[in-house]
């Protein structure tokens, strides 16, 4: 899937911003010399960035249930991947949101998908330990994976079987039926108050309380650990399994180089990563491994719809995004094009998270691209030259029938389209 031709140095230190950021940066690039120095800008988290939107607490259920307030918080994430500020921030923040996907389909407020995201960013270059432990217990995840229907005389196993499936051990690690049952009963007893759809004094609104009354406190047998266990002793359980830190690393990985370690790195990665889960160390040791800037990395991957967004931003000098009226907002382009891509952040498909690999590369989501031009504040840029285009997208290696194809166009607006659904752009 990678170009076939030699990399240039100028595009493998655009490919460490593109894998690091989930941007093209292009005006930093030329600062740029060296791969390293892209590593090191791209992790550098020195800057305090964009303060936090504040989303006000709703009052009751009917003013926290409007779906349509989710584009506030959308614009406000998009706008935050284009700062170059703290760019592996965000391309983390974009992992952990999809590695533990959860859909305002199911949550019915805007403003719990937005505590959500909060706790992410709170712990995304931090502990994994940490924040595994604050998602289990967040209301959005709660309320999304069964959690608060999950009882000691009544049990819920949604959210126990995806923890292991899909959060901490993976798919074949080995646990059973009965690990599931277990961890299930462990994590017992948790409530979310939404007023004025609960009864009680269950905690503050819109938070998640732990009701004794509602946890079974026996005993309980998970992954061979045997004990009166809670959720976070449940889930201490699951993190010193052997199984965790290489579903962890390897799913990093991916992500980041575009290819699943080799044995001995994983081996490497996942013993490091085990003794205190800590994420930027692991981030680290991959970015500057030769793997990471290797040939056959750049372009190996198929650019995300987020980051194609982010991409057009960049490459326009847009400075913010049409969502479209308050009264039409879900109809708007972008919404509607990231929807048909089944991309739209907080709106992940299913509990597997977002479309990635060759799910990507459909005429359908071809289309949506060319709609993903819409959403800009900016118009693209006056005519240039084929190269100097393309340096806007983060791109310096340029094929000769690409070339060809977008000089032949004299229409810049039609030139912008062409470059963004090129393979130069549609491959990262």
């Amino acid at each position: 899937m990678g170009m076939a031709t030699a990399v240039s140095q100028r595009e493998r230190v655009s490919h460490v911003i593109r894998r690091l950021s989930m941007g093209t940066h292009p005006d930093l690039l030329a600062d740029l010399r060296r791969p390293s120095d892209a590593v090191d800008r791209a992790l550098d988290l020195s800057s305090a960035g964009a303060p936090l939107l504040e989303m006000p607490v709703p009052a009751d259920f009917d003013a926290g249930s409007r779906r349509a307030d989710i584009l506030t918080p959308l614009a406000w994430w998009l706008e935050r991947m284009s700062d170059p500020s703290r760019m592996i921030e965000e391309r983390l923040v974009w992992f952990w949101h999809d590695h533990f996907a959860t859909s305002i389909a199911k949550v019915p407020s805007p403003y719990l998908m937005w505590q959500q995201q909060t706790t992410i960013r709170a712990h995304a270059t931090g502990s994994f330990a940490d924040l595994v432990k604050a998602m289990s217990r967040d209301p959005a995840m709660l309320i999304y994976l069964d959690g608060i229907q999950n009882a000691a005389n009544n049990r819920n196993e949604n959210f126990g079987r995806e923890c292991l499936e899909l959060f901490t051990l993976g798919r074949d690690a080995g646990y059973t039926q009965d690990d599931v049952v277990a961890a299930s009963r462990a994590f017992t007893g948790w409530v979310v108050n939404l007023p004025g759809r609960v009864a009680g004094n269950i905690g503050a609104p819109w938070t998640a309380t732990l009701l004794r009354q509602r946890f079974d406190a026996g005993e309980k047998t998970l992954l061979g650990t045997t004990g009166p266990l809670d959720m976070d002793g449940a889930l201490d359980v699951v993190l010193a399994h052997p199984a965790t830190a290489p579903f962890i690393v390897t799913k990093l990985h991916r992500e980041l180089v575009g290819v699943t370690p080799d044995d001995k790195t994983l081996a490497r990665l996942a013993t490091s990563f085990r003794r205190d889960y800590q994420i930027m160390p692991l981030v680290e040791s991959i970015a500057r491994s030769d793997e990471f800037t290797a040939d056959a990395t750049v372009r190996s991957k198929y650019r995300s719809p987020v980051e194609k967004v982010v991409a057009v931003m960049q490459a326009a000098g847009a400075t913010s995004l049409r969502l479209g009226a308050r009264g039409n907002a879900i109809g708007a382009p972008l919404v509607t094009a990231l929807r048909g891509m089944s991309s739209m952040p907080f709106l992940p498909p299913n509990v597997g998270g977002f479309p990635k690999g060759e799910r990507l590369s459909g005429p359908g989501n071809l289309v949506h691209t060319f709609d993903l031009l819409q959403a800009i504040d900016a118009a693209p840029p006056a005519k240039r030259s084929v190269d100097a285009l393309f340096a806007r997208f983060g791109v310096f290696d340029v094929s000769d029938d690409t070339r060809r194809v977008v000089k032949r166009q004299r229409d810049p607006a039609m030139q912008f389209a062409l470059a963004l659904t090129s393979p130069e752009v549609t491959l990262t």
